[in-house]
């Protein structure tokens, strides 16, 4: 990025950009599965995923003091790529000799504090070895409804994402700021992206569940657009445009919460990982449409863009609510094949519960849990596979 001078470079630079950066969130999400219980998770990816609100409240600041530096050779933006790729540059090297595969080949672990890592997982039924390729999964990923109703949801939220992520600045300056009073504008917005990313994950943690929490976090944006969409763009009504921008920014804690919410509902090396794939490229596709919403000849109003974002936020609590009847019924029916096999119709998702209280609750059951946690079935073929809403 820093040696493009036009618009052809740039696009250039920004498409190896795209191509480097396409791994990280799936990586992630991987990561995630193998090294926590189902019930950890979400607070886990959201950790993760949250950075995003800490790099809009600092790199606000950073960008904001790189932005006043005059160079004879560098553009302010030539400076600011050329700081934060330096320090991806040098924390890659980090990752790529501390970062372990998986607790199976985590060095860090010896002997027992290694079989205690991997036992501790046995309820999840996802397995821990990330090695195998298995075809099988892939078709069945694909022929998985569940696999489309979160990448639906997963494009839903992407289109606002990219639209706002991208235009946000511009919509927050024809509020009637320059472009200096924009940036530190944004760090409200990266504020409230972290807590609203921390605090849907920790309720999904004291829930056990994903679904209500989403469909609460999908109601300040829908509130947002509809404050935007009519409030007038002039000097009076700068505070409440501000609010209903900073409302709007409840949005991010949806994404962390999809993808804990699918690789909580997924097991089988292979569908995992294609799974979480199709999620991303959802995303990536809702990135590519969402700033094409918005236009500048539509400014500073952005009907378009904003009539389109609230629609997807009421029709992302309509997928929510398909989605949880979906797992019901898949719920009810490993029930019945468990009869069918001699063993409990409802049995106690361990993986969702404290380590101390799964304990008992594996005794209360009297019956083997996560007997084929390590066999690298999927989630339709393993019958003990308890999905969450």
């Amino acid at each position: 990025m820093v040696a493009a001078h036009n618009f052809a470079g740039l696009l250039v630079a920004r498409l190896f950009l795209g191509l480097f950066e396409a791994g990280v969130a799936p990586a992630f999400i991987a990561l995630s599965q193998m090294w926590w219980r189902r019930r950890e998770q979400p607070v886990r990816i959201a950790v993760w995923y949250a950075s995003n609100g800490i790099c809009n409240v600092f790199g606000s600041l950073l960008t904001y003091g790189i932005g006043h530096i005059h160079s004879s050779v560098l553009k302010s933006y030539q400076i600011i790529f050329l700081f934060f790729g330096l320090i991806t540059v040098a924390y890659s090297a980090l990752v790529l000799f501390v970062l372990p595969d998986s607790p199976v080949t985590a060095r860090f672990l010896k002997g027992e504090d290694k079989l205690v890592a991997i036992e501790r997982l046995r309820a999840n039924n996802q397995g821990v070895d990330g090695n195998r390729w298995d075809w099988g999964h892939v078709k069945e990923a694909a022929l998985d409804l569940k696999t489309w109703m979160w990448a639906a949801m997963m494009f839903a939220i992407s289109v606002p994402s990219g639209g706002i992520s991208t235009f946000g600045p511009l919509i927050v300056k024809n509020f009637g700021f320059d472009k200096f009073q924009t940036i530190l504008l944004n760090m409200p917005f990266g504020a409230v992206q972290l807590i609203s990313t921390m605090g849907g994950a920790w309720a999904a943690t004291k829930l056990k569940m994903k679904s209500p929490v989403l469909a609460f976090l999908s109601l300040p944006p829908i509130a947002g657009c509809v404050t935007l969409l009519y409030l007038p763009r002039d000097a009076s009504a700068r505070a409440p445009l501000l609010i209903a921008y900073y409302i709007i920014s409840v949005y991010p804690g949806i994404t962390p919460l999809i993808y804990s919410w699918s690789a909580a509902n997924t097991a089988g090396e292979t569908k995992k990982k294609v799974t979480t794939g199709a999620l991303f490229v959802a995303q990536c596709a809702g990135n590519v449409l969402g700033p094409n919403l918005y236009t500048t000849g539509e400014a500073p109003l952005y009907h378009r863009g904003l009539m389109s974002n609230l629609a997807l936020f009421v029709g992302l609590i309509g997928l929510y609510g398909v989605t949880v009847v979906y797992l019901i019924m898949l719920n009810r029916r490993h029930g019945k094949t468990r009869v069918s096999m001699g063993k409990k119709a409802v049995l106690v998702d361990q993986s969702m519960e404290r380590v101390k209280h799964a304990t008992a609750d594996d005794e209360a059951q009297d019956v083997p849990i996560g007997e084929h946690a390590f066999t690298d079935r999927t989630d339709f073929q393993n019958e003990d596979f308890i999905f969450v809403y």
